[in-house]
This record gives structure tokens, sequence and C-alpha cells, in this order.
């Protein structure tokens, strides 16, 4: 159970970083307006996706 807990953790934590990377090399080749509209759409993007999935016919 806390090899399970503790695999959940570390995938949790490579997310955030990868995230974190992605939005700081983001900001230095663009700059924050073109950082704040590129990840806006991706996220409006992700909703949709995950509103699709839920809504979808079984």
């Amino acid at each position: 159970m806390i090899k399970c807990v503790m695999i959940q953790l570390c995938k949790c934590l490579f997310g955030l970083s990868y995230l974190a990377l992605y939005i700081l090399f983001c900001y230095t080749l663009l700059g924050w307006i073109a950082t704040l509209i590129i990840v806006g759409v991706q996220l409006l993007v992700a909703g949709w996706l995950v509103w699709a999935m839920i809504r979808a016919p079984d």
C-alpha cells in the first residue's frame, strides 16, 4: 500500500516539475502574455476533452 502511494506521489511531483519547466521555458522564449495565452488555450482544450469523455456514451 505504501509503495503504491509513493509511486503516485512521485508521479505527481514529476508532473508538477515538468509543468513548471514547461511554463518557464515558454516564458523565457515568448514572454508572459504568450505564455498565458498558450497555457489558457491548452487548459480550454483539456477541459473540453474531459467534458467530452464524461459525456460520451458507453
